[in-house]
């Protein structure tokens, strides 16, 4: 069905307001210039863009004079603004962002620096540096520089690993933003503070058709209070990778594939990993061939099927399709690598240079067991410490796989097992408390078991965890 009169005025009215607030920021910025092979693109003043902005409202209203932008857009806002989703989650963000990303700042002038300075500084200003921390100078060099490579430096730590999704976020609204190394980090984090947002609002959305709205809340406070949760707020792709695994489970479960699809490509084009939603989806595909207590805990007062409707052929086939796209976008990104490297899987075998090799569990235990017998508990917490705080995110993750499959049903629980044994089976306790935030199954599951009167202690217990853990991040302590 062609689009009506009406849906086209709407777009029309949507670029000239997207027109007239990159004029706004241009007009800040100073505009930017990039150049794509031959191709050179500058846009450094905001006239340009207020011409274009000014004769789409034109020809706009000529041919469309009902429903002006200035009645139709402030209404939505504010039934968007109604909506339960929405509210919950910019209440679980607002008490959230800001706290630690100040606990942050003062760290740094009462504690100082580990070693008396910061390895890594972009600006003199303590505030503008502080997302600078750890992988940021990473995502930073490939949007400034791109990705690099050197052949036959297997312990070279190179750019090259991660994946391409977020640094080319990031390099796009950088650009807008004036294009200069400010505007970069300010990209980094807009987007990883909005990607936040919008995990929030689908995992309201999820848990409420599952655990009903109340605990669907609790959920959200969960894991934005979750002592791995400032990564939400770091140039880091917890946030997108959050926000694209929840939005592919809410899209797939809902039957609406083609969304599903497209947030499961880009989880495939954010991390490694991401490629292993394929597993879990595949798993809400064949449910219907499944035992009723793989799949789901029978329907409660709030919940609802979380597999593919039986019997319907069709959506067994679009969700195996679905299953599909997480791969597809590491395979775009393997032959972007094999066209620059000649090598597909170097960022795969890169992962060497960061101490990532397949050992398994048993090393894994044996090594943590030998610490612990030959330095006792204390000597064991104290060198090194973040093996510690790594350790009980991965205990978390782990206890709760079972009563995750219990509760929402075995794709779940895969998801989560997947995303946990695995990174432990090839890096030990190397960000394992960092991998345990994203798996949002586990908090569904822990709202609806911690009973109401006792939520506020988990919140307060968590939160307290995560201002130390950003101590530690923003002084430049290890605790990745």
């Amino acid at each position: 069905m062609p689009p009506s009169r009406s849906s086209l005025a709407r777009a029309a009215d949507l670029c000239t307001v997207a027109l007239a607030l990159a004029a706004a920021i241009v007009a800040v910025s100073g505009g930017f210039r990039v150049r794509i092979g031959e191709l050179r693109l500058a846009v450094t003043s905001p006239l340009p863009l207020l011409i274009w902005c000014a004769a789409m409202a034109i020809v706009r209203h000529v041919l469309v004079p009902a429903e002006p932008v200035y009645r139709w857009l402030p209404a939505l806002c504010r039934r968007w603004s109604r909506v339960p989703a929405v509210r919950a989650s910019t209440a679980v963000w607002l008490g959230t962002r800001p706290a630690i990303l100040l606990v942050g700042y003062f760290a740094v002038f009462m504690l100082g620096y580990a070693g008396g300075r910061a390895p890594l500084r972009y600006f003199d200003n303590e505030l503008l540096n502080l997302p600078v921390r750890w992988d940021a100078g990473w995502y930073l060099s490939i949007v400034t520089d791109g990705y690099q490579y050197f052949h036959n430096r297997p312990d070279l730590q190179q750019n090259i690993v991660f994946f391409p999704a977020y640094p080319m976020m990031m390099r796009t609204v950088g650009r807008l933003l004036g294009g200069q190394t400010a505007g970069d980090v300010a990209a980094g984090m807009a987007i990883s503070l909005g990607a936040f947002w919008g995990a929030l609002v689908y995992l309201f959305a999820f848990a409420r058709e599952r655990v009903g709205a109340d605990k669907a809340a609790a959920a959200l406070w969960l894991i934005a209070a979750y002592p791995f949760a400032l990564f939400f707020g770091a140039i880091y792709t917890e946030s997108l990778f959050l926000l694209c695994t929840i939005a592919t489970f809410y899209h797939v479960t809902k039957r609406q594939f083609g969304r599903a699809g497209a947030w499961g490509l880009l989880v495939g084009l954010t991390r490694l990993n991401g490629a292993l939603l394929a597993v879990p989806i595949a798993i809400l595909a064949i449910s219907r061939w499944l035992p009723p207590s793989l799949v789901r805990r029978s329907e409660g007062r709030a919940g609802t099927a979380s597999s593919v409707e039986p019997g319907d052929a069709a959506s067994v086939w679009k969700t195996l399709a679905v299953a599909a796209t997480p791969g597809i976008g590491m395979l775009i990104y393997a032959a972007y690598i094999w066209r620059m490297t000649g090598e597909p899987l170097a960022f795969a075998s890169g992962q060497v240079a960061w101490g990532r090799t397949y050992s398994g569990l048993r090393v894994l235990l044996e090594s943590q067991y030998n610490m612990i017998a030959s330095n006792g508990v204390s000597g064991y917490v104290g060198a090194p410490g973040y093996d510690v705080i790594n350790a009980l995110g991965a205990i978390f993750a782990l206890a709760a796989v079972w009563p995750v499959a219990r509760r929402l049903g075995l794709a779940y629980a895969v998801f989560m097992l997947i995303n946990t044994v695995l990174p432990l089976s090839s890096g030990g306790l190397l960000s394992a408390g960092r991998f345990s935030s994203v798996l949002f199954p586990a908090f569904i599951w822990l709202a609806d078991a911690v009973p109401e009167r006792h939520r506020a202690g988990w919140v307060a217990s968590f939160a307290v965890l995560q201002a130390f853990n950003a101590v530690l991040f923003y002084t430049w302590r290890p605790m990745i």
